[in-house]
């Protein structure tokens, strides 16, 4: 180890070592084949299936993975929510499915069979980003006489894929109050996701993305940048706020998304009810790599 090198001596063996390297290059070259072909073929001993994409997964595993994720948020009312990709497909249920009134979701429907008689109006607008009932009772007489303003929103309902809901009747004659209409989430939802779809729906949706504050609750607190939305909201018979939401989620894709909540609770506030949905945007938010929506077709 005094820092001097032994000269190399003369190898006399080189042949014998010149077969072994070309033997291990020979080696080397099956392994490096043998390993790109299980590359190639997709067996990876590492991937564990609860790492699946959402690409991967089957629609019963993307519905099984939602509802236990849902099931296991302590909600303090009873929630109900439905899913359901744009352009149509069986609707996603969650929670509590009591049909209730639409309350001031109808006025999304309402606003649009307004606009296809008489053109986009001020009222429409106001109807729709305000959520403003007298705008809305303005709307219901413009459509006819009450048999007719009930006839006109069936027909918006009927072509957006809904064809149960019955608009609320009319009472001595006057025109129905249409946010009574019992509107179901599977049914609302089911149209929300035909509405991009329908002609002449570019206003409406315009106006669902322009909401004014009281509104911007719900899947509105998504982040994303355009998040079409009707909220209606009002007191049931118990002294309760029921609170209900109607939208349309774009995800990182592109592909759109409808959704249907609705909350109430005994002696529940407005605030208490928005809070909870809220909590139902959160939840989508924590599951959004899974959300499967659709386009029109």
């Amino acid at each position: 180890m005094g820092g001097r090198h032994r000269t190399p001596s003369r190898d006399v063996s080189s042949p014998r070592r010149r077969l072994w390297t070309v033997v291990g290059v020979a080696v080397a070259v099956v392994l490096v084949a043998v390993g790109a072909a299980v590359r190639l073929s997709g067996h990876h001993d590492d991937v564990e299936p609860a790492q699946q994409t959402a690409s991967r997964m089957s629609a019963h595993q993307v519905e099984s993975r939602l509802r236990s994720s849902f099931d296991a948020i302590e909600f303090t009312a009873a929630v109900g929510v439905a899913l359901v990709p744009v352009g149509g497909g069986v609707p996603m249920l969650f929670g509590d499915q009591t049909v209730r009134d639409a309350w001031s979701t109808i006025k999304a429907p309402l606003g649009l069979a307004a606009e296809r008689r008489h053109g986009m109006s001020r009222t429409e607008a106001n109807a729709v980003i305000d959520s403003d009932n007298a705008s809305a009772r303005i709307l219901t007489r413009s459509l006819g006489t009450p048999a007719e303003a009930s006839a006109a929103l069936t027909e918006v309902l009927r072509e957006g894929g809904d064809t149960t809901t019955v608009p609320a009747p009319s009472r001595g004659g006057r025109h129905p109050m249409l946010g009574e209409t019992q509107w179901a989430l599977a049914d609302s939802a089911t149209w929300t996701a035909n509405l991009p779809c329908m002609t002449g729906s570019d206003h409406i949706l315009e106006l669902m993305n322009d909401v004014a504050d009281v509104q911007k609750w719900g899947i509105r607190r998504l982040g994303l940048d355009r998040t079409a939305v009707k909220g209606g909201w009002g007191q049931a018979p118990d002294g309760g706020y029921e609170v209900r939401q109607i939208g349309v989620v774009t995800l990182h894709d592109g592909s759109q998304l409808a959704v249907s909540a609705s909350t109430h609770a005994r002696k529940m506030t407005f605030d208490q009810g928005t809070e909870t949905l809220d909590r139902v945007a959160a939840w989508l938010r924590s599951e959004f790599d899974v959300l499967r929506g659709g386009r029109c077709r």
